[in-house]
């Protein structure tokens, strides 16, 4: 496998096994957890991604409000997550190559999201701290 295809398979991949995991993981699982998260465990801080654990299978419980309020960007990485699963399917289906993920991740939104991103987590740690 070339490197884009190992790249873009690899992620789609990902995504789709960490959907199926988070509908196969209980509620009552993630609800009093503990924190796994090194960053948060060491500074007490929230990190970027903390939250995305319990908003995936809140999300794939069909508890959306939850999955907001655990991080409020869960509930659309888990649609990117499935998406990019559908879409990478359907291509080699068709015979078609590879999402070029170096142009994706150029693209004007892609770009806003990670910006968005970036504030939301940083408007988490000053709230948090």
């Amino acid at each position: 496998m070339t490197g884009h295809v190992a790249e873009s398979t690899m992620l789609a991949s990902g995504g789709a096994a960490a959907v199926v995991a988070a509908a196969c993981i209980p509620v009552s699982a993630v609800d009093d957890g503990p924190v796994i998260c090194p960053f948060r465990r060491l500074t007490g801080l929230p990190c970027p991604g903390c939250g995305l654990t319990r908003a995936f299978v809140y999300t794939m419980h069909g508890d959306l409000p939850s999955a907001f309020a655990a991080h409020a960007f869960g509930p659309f990485v888990v649609a990117l997550a499935v998406l990019s699963a559908v879409v990478m399917v359907v291509r080699r289906v068709r015979g078609d190559g590879p999402v070029a993920l170096r142009r994706a991740v150029k693209h004007p939104v892609v770009v806003l999201a990670v910006i968005g991103w970036a504030a939301y987590a940083f408007g988490r740690m000053v709230t948090a701290g």
